[in-house]
């Protein structure tokens, strides 16, 4: 399974745009909150909402299986690990601080993929690229300058 991840896009909807044209055979295409945008304006992009999100319908969190566990998505980076193992989740992403996160902790990977505006981490325009077997989590953080 491929997975596109971004989060805090705050309006730049060009940039999702640019990264749907980028990668168009993802199986997955996920938005970590604050896109200040509609669902249907970050289309293909499936989001949770974020506190700065006043214009869409988006859920608080996301669970969806996938090969190998679960996958988790919610904005803020409320890590729970014994709530997270109760659920099965495997993979917990998330989105708010600006800044890359990848680490595993208890056996659960972590990543924040970064901000695509506003990055406090000099990661400007940042996304991950998340390929997942039964086997491994594998990603790869870019920015559009690359």
């Amino acid at each position: 399974m491929k997975i596109l991840l971004v989060s805090d896009s705050h309006g730049n909807n060009t940039a999702l745009d640019r990264l749907a044209l980028l990668y168009p055979n993802m199986d997955l295409y996920l938005h970590a909150g604050d896109s200040e945008a509609t669902s249907a304006s970050i289309y293909p992009f499936h989001s949770v909402l974020g506190n700065c999100d006043y214009y869409g319908d988006f859920p608080m969190f996301m669970e969806l299986p996938f090969p190998g566990g679960k996958l988790y998505m919610e904005h803020r980076p409320n890590i729970n690990i014994a709530k997270l193992k109760d659920k099965g989740v495997t993979l917990y992403l998330y989105g708010h601080t600006h800044r890359r996160d990848d680490r595993e902790i208890d056996g659960i990977r972590i990543i924040n993929p970064g901000a695509i505006s506003f990055a406090r981490d000099d990661n400007y325009l940042s996304y991950a690229l998340i390929e997942v077997t039964k086997e491994k989590i594998d990603v790869t953080f870019k920015t559009l300058d690359d």
